[in-house]
C-alpha cells in the first residue's frame, strides 16, 4: 500500500471516530470551565515608583543613563520584598503565615520588577479582597520609600558625624601647633640673636684690631729699649710691657667675644630650626583644619541628595477584575491540549487497527 494511501486512509479513520474528540474536548472545556470558576479569586494592585538620581549630579551623567548603572537600581528592591516588612504587612492585613513559610507566601502575595532599561519599579500585591491588595500595595511602598529615606539620613548623620570629628582633631592640632609656634617665638628670635651675633662679630674684629697693633707697640718698644739709648731703656721697657699687657687683654676680651659668637651661632641654629619646624606644622595644621571645615561645610549642603531617592508616581487604584484564576485562558488551553490528545489517540488507534476495519471506517465515511 502506498504511504499516501496509508495516511488517507488514518485520516478517514480519524474523521469516522469525529464523536470521541469532540466528547473530549467538551468534557475537557466543561470541566476546566467549571474548576476555573470554583477557584477563589484573586486580585493584583500596582503601584509604580520611580528612582531619582542624586540631586547634586551633573544633568548630562543623570541623562545618560548606561546599563550598568540601570541594573544597580535592582539593590533597591530588596527595601520592598524585606522579612520583616512583610511580616509586619502580614499582621496589618491578616495574611495567614503559618501554613506555609514566609518564602512563599510573599512570593505569591508580592511582586517587585524593575521596568526594562528604565528607572520604574513596579510593586504588585495579589489578595482575595480587592481593596486590601490595593492597600497592601500601597502600605509596602510606602514604608519602603520612607525606610530608604532614613537610612540615608542614618548613614548622613554617620558620614557628618566622622566628618565633625575628623574636624575637632584637626582643630585640636591646629591650637597645639599654635601653642609650640608660641614657645619657639618665645624669647630671642632669631633676628635679634642675628643682630647680636653680627655686633659681637664686629667687636671681635675690633679687638683683633687692637689686639695687632698693641703687638705692633710692644714689639716697637721691645725694640727701642734695646736697640735706643740708654737712658730711654727704662721707658721703654715700661710701653712695651703696657703694650704687652694691652695685647693679652684684647686677646682675653677677642677670646671671650669668640666664644660668645660660637654660642649664639648654635643657639641661632637651634632657634630657627625650632622656628621653622614650628611654623610649617603650623600652616599643614591650618590647611588641614581648612580643608576639614570646607568638607563638613559641602557636605551638610548637600546631606540627603547624595543618593538616589524612590518617589511613588502612581499610588495604583483598586481592581475590578480578577488576576486569577484566568477562566478563558485555562479553557482554550484545555480544549487545545484535549484536542490533540483525542486526535493523538485516533492516529495511535488507526496505526494499530485491522486494515479491514479501517476500510469499514473509510466506507462509513464515505
Amino acid at each position: 500500500m502506498p504511504p499516501d494511501a496509508g495516511s488517507g486512509q488514518k485520516l478517514a479513520f480519524v474523521l469516522a471516530h469525529w464523536r470521541f474528540p469532540a466528547v473530549v474536548v467538551a468534557a475537557a472545556a466543561l470541566l476546566t470551565f467549571a474548576v476555573s470558576e470554583l477557584l477563589p479569586r484573586r486580585y493584583t494592585a500596582t503601584t509604580t515608583v520611580i528612582i531619582d538620581p542624586p540631586a547634586t549630579s551633573d544633568v548630562r551623567s543623570a541623562a545618560s543613563l548606561n546599563p550598568a548603572y540601570l541594573d544597580s537600581l535592582r539593590t533597591f528592591e530588596h527595601f520592598f520584598t524585606s522579612d520583616a516588612l512583610f511580616q509586619e504587612a502580614a499582621a496589618r492585613f491578616h495574611i495567614d503565615l503559618h501554613k506555609d513559610n514566609i518564602e512563599n507566601v510573599r512570593a505569591r502575595a508580592l511582586k517587585v520588577t524593575q521596568q526594562h532599561e528604565t528607572r520604574i519599579l513596579e510593586i504588585s500585591a495579589t489578595l482575595r479582597d480587592p481593596a486590601a491588595a490595593c492597600e497592601l500595595a500601597r502600605f509596602i511602598t510606602e514604608r519602603s520609600i520612607a525606610s530608604s529615606r532614613e537610612q540615608a539620613v542614618a548613614s548622613d548623620r554617620e558620614s557628618m558625624s566622622n566628618l565633625n570629628a575628623e574636624s575637632e582633631r584637626a582643630r585640636a592640632e591646629l591650637e597645639r601647633a599654635q601653642a609650640e609656634w608660641l614657645r619657639a617665638s618665645e624669647g630671642d628670635t632669631p633676628d635679634s640673636i642675628q643682630t647680636a651675633l653680627d655686633s659681637k662679630i664686629s667687636l671681635e674684629s675690633d679687638m683683633r684690631t687692637r689686639q695687632n697693633e698693641a703687638e705692633a707697640d710692644a714689639e716697637e718698644w721691645r725694640i727701642r729699649a734695646r736697640d735706643g739709648n740708654p737712658g730711654d731703656r727704662d721707658y721703654a721697657n715700661t710701653q712695651a710691657q703696657a703694650a704687652a699687657a694691652r695685647r693679652d687683654d684684647y686677646a682675653k676680651h677677642g677670646d671671650r667675644i669668640a666664644a660668645e659668637i660660637v654660642r649664639d651661632r648654635t643657639l641661632l641654629a637651634a632657634r630657627s630650626s625650632r622656628l621653622t619646624l614650628a611654623s610649617t606644622q603650623l600652616d599643614l595644621a591650618r590647611k588641614a583644619f581648612e580643608n576639614a571645615q570646607t568638607r563638613t561645610r559641602d557636605f551638610a549642603a548637600v546631606a540627603g541628595m547624595r543618593t538616589e531617592r524612590m518617589r511613588m508616581i502612581d499610588p495604583g487604584v483598586v481592581p475590578r477584575k480578577p488576576s486569577s484564576p484566568k477562566v478563558l485562558l485555562n479553557t482554550v488551553a484545555a480544549i487545545l491540549l484535549s484536542s490533540c490528545l483525542a486526535i493523538g489517540w485516533l492516529v495511535f488507534r488507526a496505526a494499530d487497527a485491522k486494515p479491514r476495519a479501517v476500510f469499514r471506517a473509510t466506507q462509513r465515511l464515505a
